[in-house]
């Protein structure tokens, strides 16, 4: 009778350590489904650039049928804004954009190709240009 007791014992024993140690497996993968690692992300969440011409940080995108507007955000310095390439591109008015301040550049879509933007400025107090080239993949102008 007191092995019949004993094996029971000893298998209550095995379900309860497995059962408890699969219970936490099932939290832990239900806790990382729930903040998103298996998803494989989408062209929407995903920042086009970063960092945005090397020196400016992501802040947001949008894309209107014809322009993709990208919100970047200026560190370090203040800067004055001279060109945007390719044709149709539209800086800011007014083009002096402040240290840590967010601005807009609205850059055309030229069809199924990715986009070479480039944005050149001056920092401010000094007097030579510099030009910063960021790629776009086309996927952003959908």
């Amino acid at each position: 009778m007191n092995a019949r007791r004993f094996k029971g014992q000893v298998s209550l024993e095995y379900l309860m350590t497995y059962g408890i140690a699969i219970a936490i497996v099932v939290i832990a993968v239900a806790a990382l489904y729930s903040m998103g690692v298996f998803s494989s992300g989408s062209s929407t969440t995903t920042p086009p650039c970063t960092p945005c011409f090397s020196d400016f940080a992501y802040n947001a995108h949008s894309y209107n049928g014809s322009h993709l507007a990208l919100e970047v955000k200026n560190r370090g310095e203040g800067i004055n804004l001279t060109a945007c390439l390719p044709s149709g591109c539209v800086l800011p008015s007014p083009a002096t954009v402040n240290a840590n301040q967010v601005f807009i550049l609205y850059v055309p879509n030229n069809g199924a190709n990715d986009v070479g933007a480039s944005l050149t400025y001056t920092k401010a107090g000094s007097s030579l240009s510099q030009t910063r080239t960021q790629t776009l993949q086309s996927g952003y102008f959908q």
